[in-house]
C-alpha cells in the first residue's frame, strides 16, 4: 500500500526544462563561445547544476562562474515555466485517500524557495528535501531515503514520480516504487524498470485508492 507520494519538481510537477536549458545554452554558446547542442545539455537535466556541468565536461574552478551566469540568465526564459496540466486537481484529490505528499528535488533550498515557492504548490506537500540536505545526490538514494526518514513511512510504502533516469535509479535504490511522469520524460525506453507508466497526473490517484 503506497502511503507517502513523493515528487520530483522539473519535469513532473513543472515543466522547467526549455527555460533553464536555454538560459544554460546562452551562457555556454553566447557568453562563452562554445558550441553546445540542445540535445547534449539536455542529458544534464535533472541533477544538481554543479554534477551536471561537471558531466559535461567543465572543471571545478570554472562551474562557480557558470552556475551564477545560469542562473542571471534564467528570468529571460521564465515566462516559459509553467505547471502541468492536471498537477493541480491531483494534489488537491491525493490526501483524500490518507496518503502524505513529499518532494524530493535537487535544487538547493535556495532555488527552492526562489524558483518553486512563487508557483503556490507548497502548500501540497508536507515533507520537502533539497540538494541543501543531503550529502549526496541523486541518482543516490540518500535524497530520498532522508524522506523516509523523516516522514517515517517505509520506503516500501513510498512511491517516487519523477520524469529522468536519475529518478528512477534514486527510487530503486532506496527500495521505493517508480511512477514515470511521462508527460515530461525523454526516451520512455530508457524506463524499463519503471513500476508504473503515468499518461497523465491524474492516474497517482488510481495507485492509491
Amino acid at each position: 500500500m503506497i502511503k507517502n507520494v513523493v515528487f520530483d519538481i522539473d519535469g513532473t510537477l513543472i515543466d522547467t526544462e526549455k527555460a533553464y536549458m536555454n538560459a544554460l545554452l546562452k551562457v555556454l554558446n553566447e557568453q562563452r563561445g562554445l558550441s553546445f547542442t540542445y540535445d547534449q545539455v539536455v542529458a544534464i537535466y535533472g541533477i544538481t547544476g554543479v554534477d551536471g556541468l561537471k558531466q559535461l565536461g567543465f572543471k571545478d574552478d570554472e562551474i562557480p562562474s557558470l552556475v551564477q551566469d545560469w542562473y542571471a540568465a534564467f528570468p529571460e526564459f521564465e515566462s516559459l515555466v509553467g505547471i502541468f496540466p492536471g498537477i493541480i486537481n491531483t494534489l488537491k484529490t491525493l490526501p483524500q485517500y490518507q496518503v502524505e505528499l513529499g518532494i524530493v528535488t535537487s535544487k538547493t533550498r535556495d532555488e527552492f524557495d526562489a524558483a518553486f515557492e512563487p508557483i503556490g504548490l507548497l502548500p501540497y506537500f508536507k515533507n520537502v528535501i533539497t540538494s541543501s540536505d543531503t550529502t549526496k545526490h541523486k541518482p543516490d538514494p540518500e535524497p530520498l531515503l532522508k524522506m523516509v526518514e523523516i516522514s517515517k513511512i517505509p520506503a516500501e510504502e513510498t512511491l517516487y514520480i519523477g520524469d529522468t533516469r536519475f529518478d528512477l535509479e534514486t527510487a530503486k535504490s532506496a527500495g521505493a516504487k517508480f511512477g514515470l511522469a511521462s508527460w515530461g520524460a525523454h526516451d520512455h525506453g530508457q524506463f524499463q524498470e519503471m513500476d508504473y507508466f503515468l499518461s497523465r497526473p491524474a492516474e497517482i490517484i488510481d495507485l492509491v485508492r
